[in-house]
């Protein structure tokens, strides 16, 4: 019988393992749907000049001429590799089917980098925490609209999320030396993706500290630990960016390779010593002047970023400007998000904080046990180190919110790395919260417990998820709901051209659409382009001859560039309404009344 007894346990421990890896597939799957599907609609802004970019960064490494890959400030590194993949299957060209292409392997890379994401949260906070968050970030509305994109920002902020993620799991489990240097290889491909990567080099040293315990090598060791980290993001810049692919910088490479290898021996035996620190420090500093000179047009176009305004202008509080100013990103953190991040994430802050010194009793599922080096701790210990986490995600949030706020050039996009910080703060206060449920109820009431779990989850959805999913593929145009008490078109710029491609698809349905000419509004113009079989042109340029019709875009009504109703006294034959808003407007333009 007791042999029976453990075999049944051991056969419901396995069904049960079955069941999870059922259930996180079925997850994996619903979460690569709104990224890998429909990706010829919508061509946004810049989209253009990535594809192009592309197929020069990718002829340049075929023709192995190394220092023509230094092609973008950003510099964009990883969406021109992945992107320029393309150019394997399908002649490179800027067309529908390129966009497509490329939109394809970023969505991929997104996804794969989502799951590694999520597997590092169930190592952090369960697998509870890591269920909800994975719900989170697969369908927070800003990220998976710039997933869909051929740019920077999504592939800049999966690995701002990994880097993040890496180092907690590298300060709060047992400080193993494979999460530090996987941290070093995310944040340098965060870096290859985005400059404003840059910003965790102020995050990374207050999480060791954070985390440091006490000890007489305190800061010897966290100079350590962060030289490490920088030596590895070195070497994957070095690896992955053919403009460095030279002798001179293959020799500096196994220098630092060597350096690299001590100081993470010496951390490995707990055994630092002055000068594999002090040569790893001046080995760096010696890289990284010669890096610099050679890609130090990098460096200069990012101070010009983060000084001069963008040459289009914003429309924000009913004003239209050049720079918003410091309100414009925390007010995106409201409108941008679903209506349950924010509250969610203070709630998991304002738990974790209340629950520091280990005063809350253990309760039936949520955040995993922290474990040290001899698989113990104490439940005072496990709740401190729960809510150091919290405040290292929440101070990466404020740090990227402040230093993005101080730059003049701003858009809603460049804050994205600090959404995904907060689903997880979010999906921590949604675990929480059912916890708190649980606690009301005795055991003999589980059923009660299930259901309203279940209930929970379902409100979850239809509050978080469904509005997300069914703007598909338009997701670029969701807005928090509890902003539908105002006309958002009246407080901030709307679009993402949105909307064009479908104008373009009506007007290909009229008769004789191949030689129709339309007048587009100026920033609408190349993505109507795109779709439209007949001739578009500009509205402050010539035409051919007198335009059939005439297409108004909300974000040049916007900033006064263009009307609302045109400038040809058209009929207004269609509006196209994405999510509650006017987006696009077509007007017929009689011919008695064409120029």
């Amino acid at each position: 019988p007791r042999n029976m007894k453990r075999f049944q346990q051991g056969l419901q421990s396995h069904s049960g393992k079955v069941a999870e890896l059922f259930l996180v597939l079925c997850f994996f799957t619903v979460a690569s749907e709104p990224r890998l599907l429909s990706l010829d609609t919508h061509w946004s802004s810049d989209e253009s000049r990535w594809l192009n970019r592309s197929a020069q960064f990718m002829s340049a490494v075929k023709r192995g001429e190394f220092s023509d890959t230094l092609i973008a400030h950003h510099p964009g590194v990883t969406t021109m590799w992945l992107a320029g993949l393309r150019t394997f299957f399908i002649p490179p060209r800027v067309d529908v089917p390129n966009l497509a292409r490329a939109r394809w392997f970023i969505g991929v890379a997104v996804w794969i980098g989502l799951g590694i994401a999520c597997l590092l949260i169930y190592r952090l906070f369960g697998r509870w925490v890591g269920f909800a968050s994975f719900a989170c970030l697969s369908f927070s509305p800003l990220f998976l609209a710039q997933t869909r994109r051929v740019h920077t920002d999504a592939l800049a902020t999966v690995f701002i999320l990994l880097t993040v993620l890496l180092c907690l799991c590298y300060c709060a489990r047992g400080r193993h030396r494979r999460y530090l240097i996987a941290a070093g290889i995310a944040f340098g491909l965060a870096v290859l993706s985005k400059s404003y990567a840059l910003i965790l080099v102020l995050w990374v040293p207050f999480c060791f500290c954070l985390f440091q315990g006490q000890s007489e090598q305190l800061f010897f060791r966290t100079v350590a630990e962060m030289l490490c980290f920088l030596n590895c993001a070195a070497l994957t810049i070095l690896s992955v960016w053919p403009v460095f692919w030279t002798l001179t910088f293959g020799m500096m490479t196994l220098c630092l390779l060597s350096i690299t290898l001590l100081l993470v021996r010496g951390l490995k035996n707990e055994h630092l010593s002055l000068i594999p620190v002090v040569t790893a420090l001046a080995g760096l500093v010696l890289l990284g002047v010669r890096a610099t000179q050679s890609v130090w047009v990098v460096l200069d176009k990012v101070g010009w970023a983060v000084t001069t305004p963008h040459e289009v202008e914003h429309f924000f509080l009913g004003q239209v400007v050049n720079d918003p100013g410091w309100f414009f990103y925390p007010f995106v953190l409201t409108i941008k998000s679903t209506p349950l991040m924010l509250p969610f994430a203070i709630l998991g802050c304002i738990w974790l904080w209340r629950q520091r010194h280990g005063s809350a009793e253990p309760l039936p599922f949520g955040l995993r046990r922290a474990r040290t080096t001899d698989g113990t701790r104490h439940r005072a210990e496990e709740a401190a180190c729960h809510w150091r986490l919290a405040l290292a995600l929440g101070a990466a949030v404020l740090l990227f919110t402040v230093c993005l706020s101080a730059t003049s050039k701003k858009f809603s996009r460049y804050l994205l790395p600090a959404f995904p910080l907060l689903e997880i703060l979010s999906a921590i206060g949604f675990v929480e919260l059912i916890q708190w449920g649980y606690a009301y109820f005795r055991e003999e009431t589980r059923a009660i417990k299930h259901t309203l779990a279940g209930l929970a989850c379902v409100v979850f959805f239809f509050i978080q998820v469904l509005p997300v999913l069914l703007l598909h593929p338009y997701y670029g145009t969701y807005y928090n709901p509890c902003w539908k008490v105002t006309d958002i078109t009246k407080i901030i710029t709307v679009g993402e051209a949105s909307g064009l491609d479908i104008a373009a698809n009506y007007l290909n349905q009229k008769p004789n659409a191949q030689g129709l000419v339309v007048q587009v509004s100026p920033l609408a113009t190349e993505f109507v382009r795109r779709y439209f079989q007949g001739y578009a042109y500009r509205a402050d340029r010539g035409a051919p001859r007198a335009p059939d019709y005439e297409v108004v875009y909300i974000r040049d009504s916007q900033i006064g560039r263009v009307p609302q109703t045109g400038t040809l006294n058209g009929e207004l034959e269609a509006v196209l309404t994405l999510n509650g808003i006017e987006s696009v407007w077509i007007y017929r333009i009689p011919p008695k009344d064409r120029p």
